[in-house]
């Protein structure tokens, strides 16, 4: 199954990436993959006008309505993300595996003996979004070289001016230097003007080596309350406390290289991050019995106002013919800033057709334009005008059904997330599969997703090279233990 995915924490910006927040982190940390427990990934996570569910309160809290007895369940995850870069005529393959908990929750039934028949209370924790993924490249370029791109950073600057990130450790290990420099008695440069050069020959053949290495997730700790009225309305909230946790780290080396400046043969680039954001946002929504076996689902997200901290730091390797290796660690940045993702609505519709389909329907509205960047040190007027300008609102469409065939329940969805690119037509589509057991006091259940689709991972610039095409492979496997009591 072919599956057109955008992914977009994996496209990498430029080198500059570490130094700065931008729409891409934005784009990143509002949007959300389908994973929760294993009947709603069976379904694609399309349960606005049913409930009943766990993970469906962290998208329609009026599903709480529904339940009539206590409940608990359990759901781990177990992920394979297999990825193949193609750099020239150099394809090279790498697999991730991981296993964490999708969904954990608790539900509180209490019956009421009036026309609110139910008054529930639920809490626990769903994942949102993964961000695990390995990215391995290496080919010959005789075109470029990342030397190239530090070099333009430092050009202009004094020594005392270059960043601490990039130009500087360049500039300390070598890489690149002054174009003339001559030193006093004292060791200072006569020379400190701002002009340097590359110790790298970009037309010449190197060998360039990545590897790009992500994991974390996006979870979201709920606490939902609501109820029934005559078994005709629900109605429901959530508060939501999301949590982000993001650890990146890139390794980058040139070797092999050909007619270079005092004899370097070959150097490392290495850079880390690490990014945590705590959240909070309130949801909330109805379901309506339209008729026995018809029911109509609305439900609306206020934006998630999140504060976000990040750390990071480079280091710089380089090896000569004669005068052994240089290194330099840069000092830990530290950056803060406040992320608002957009508002978020959507209308649902379910019916059962002679006791035995059940079937969903979502339509769900998201303006990504609408995220905003803040901070009290730093103005992010450049970035939110990019978010303006480059995204744009979305729809989204997720289909599930169930088929009953005792004593299994078998299950299938679709879902399409259009783009949030204003020019760039980047869809998501996604197929899962189900398998559940259901006597009334214990059930069981297996969610599965394929997702294959490209990518592109940004060496260092697009002014040096072009991106690298990247094809994605996910499977994710859930199971899902719960008892009702």
């Amino acid at each position: 199954m072919r599956i057109s995915l955008l992914i977009t924490f994996f496209i990498l910006p430029t080198i500059y990436s570490l130094k700065a927040q931008n729409e891409t982190d934005a784009l990143k940390y509002s949007q959300n993959n389908i994973f929760g427990n294993a009947r709603f990934i069976g379904m694609s996570g399309s349960f606005g006008a049913l409930g009943g569910e766990f993970s469906s309160l962290s998208q329609n809290p009026a599903g709480i309505g529904m339940y009539q007895n206590n409940e608990i369940s359990f759901t781990p995850n177990f992920s394979l993300n297999n990825t193949k870069s193609y750099y020239g005529a150099n394809h090279i393959e790498s697999d991730k595996m991981t296993s964490n908990i999708s969904s954990l929750g608790i539900v509180f039934s209490t019956k009421k003996e009036s026309d609110w028949k139910r008054i529930n209370l639920a809490l626990g924790w769903n994942k949102l979004a993964s961000y695990e993924q390995d990215i391995r490249i290496e080919g010959i370029n005789k075109n470029s070289s990342i030397a190239d791109k530090l070099l333009e950073i430092a050009q202009g600057k004094t020594i005392d001016e270059l960043d601490d990130f990039f130009s500087y450790p360049a500039f300390a290990t070598d890489v690149i230097d002054l174009t003339n420099n001559t030193t006093d008695s004292s060791n200072q440069y006569l020379f400190d003007n701002g002009n340097y050069i590359s110790h790298v020959n970009s037309n010449a053949s190197k060998l360039q080596r990545s590897r790009f290495l992500s994991s974390g997730s996006k979870n979201e700790f709920i606490l939902s309350f609501g109820g029934s009225y005559k078994e005709n309305i629900y109605l429901g909230a959530t508060i939501g406390f999301p949590r982000i946790e993001n650890y990146q780290r890139t390794y980058y080396s040139e070797d092999m290289l050909e007619d270079t400046i005092n004899g370097l043969q070959a150097f490392d680039f290495g850079d880390e991050l690490s990014v945590y954001g705590d959240g909070i946002n309130i949801k909330a929504g109805a379901i309506l019995r339209l008729a026995k076996n018809v029911k109509l689902g609305i439900n609306l997200h206020t934006p998630t106002i999140f504060n976000i901290e990040e750390t990071y730091s480079t280091s710089m390797t380089t090896y000569f013919n004669q005068e052994g290796a240089y290194s330099y660690n840069s000092v830990y940045g530290y950056n803060s800033y406040q992320l608002i993702t957009p508002w978020k609505a959507a209308i649902s519709g379910s019916t059962i057709i002679n006791n035995f389909i059940l079937i969903n329907l979502d339509y769900e509205l998201i303006d990504y334009s609408f995220s905003k960047m803040n901070s009290e040190i730093y103005d992010f007027r450049y970035e939110n005008e990019q978010i303006k300008e480059k995204y744009q609102q979305t729809n989204n469409v997720r289909i599930g059904t169930e088929l009953n065939i005792n004593p299994f329940i078998l299950r299938a969805g679709a879902s399409i997330y259009a783009s949030p690119y204003k020019e760039i037509d980047q869809n998501i589509q996604n197929y899962t599969f189900g398998l559940g057991v259901d006597n009334g006091r214990y059930f069981f259940d297996i969610g599965y997703i394929l997702t294959q689709g490209n990518s592109k991972y940004q060496l260092y610039s697009e002014d040096y090279i072009n991106p690298i095409p990247i094809a994605i492979t996910n499977h994710n496997l859930v199971m899902t233990a719960g008892f009702r009591y």
